[in-house]
């Protein structure tokens, strides 16, 4: 069977990913004081820790599973297609309003997003990273497994991407 399955980007943040490792250190030596206290720590962090999209796709069948990895619970969209054609690249604008009672701030700032095309209608997003630098590195790596180009939309004029 000629299947592929591979991490595409974390589900948490940075900053939930740093309580994580701070639920870890305290949870810890917890154990010792309180065993059930430390276990539940302990197992959040587990639970932070690994939790990351993943997607799976079998060549064999033309069958393609996009989904959420929790502790080996697989939760997402299954679906079929007919052919690969590349992944491509894309830039977003996105903001974010952060709101007191008296004053609000918004920030607005560029992003790329990668995704993987099937067909004309067909799509899947991969992940969305700040550095299109960064994008690049880890795209490269999945349109090598797939055997796939890379094509970059995000300057306007479509460009491959070696």
């Amino acid at each position: 069977m000629n299947k592929i399955d591979f991490k595409t980007s974390r589900y948490f943040s940075g900053t939930i990913i740093f309580l994580g490792l701070f639920l870890l250190v305290v949870g810890l030596p917890v154990i010792f004081v309180n065993i059930i206290g430390g276990l539940i720590l302990c197992f959040v962090s587990l639970v932070i820790f690994t939790t990351h999209y993943r997607l799976s796709i079998d060549l064999d069948n033309k069958i393609y599973h996009d989904y959420l990895w929790i502790l080996g619970l697989r939760n997402g969209e299954k679906g079929k297609f007919n052919a690969l054609e590349y992944v491509f690249i894309k830039k977003s604008n996105v903001t974010q309003t952060m709101r007191l009672r008296v004053a609000s701030s918004t920030i607005r700032k560029e992003v790329f997003d990668g995704y993987l095309k099937f067909s004309e209608h067909d799509k899947i997003h991969l992940l969305t990273m700040d550095s299109k630098e960064g994008l690049i590195k880890n795209l490269k790596s999945i349109s090598a497994r797939l055997k796939v180009r890379i094509i970059d939309y995000s300057e306007g004029e479509p460009k491959e991407i070696k």
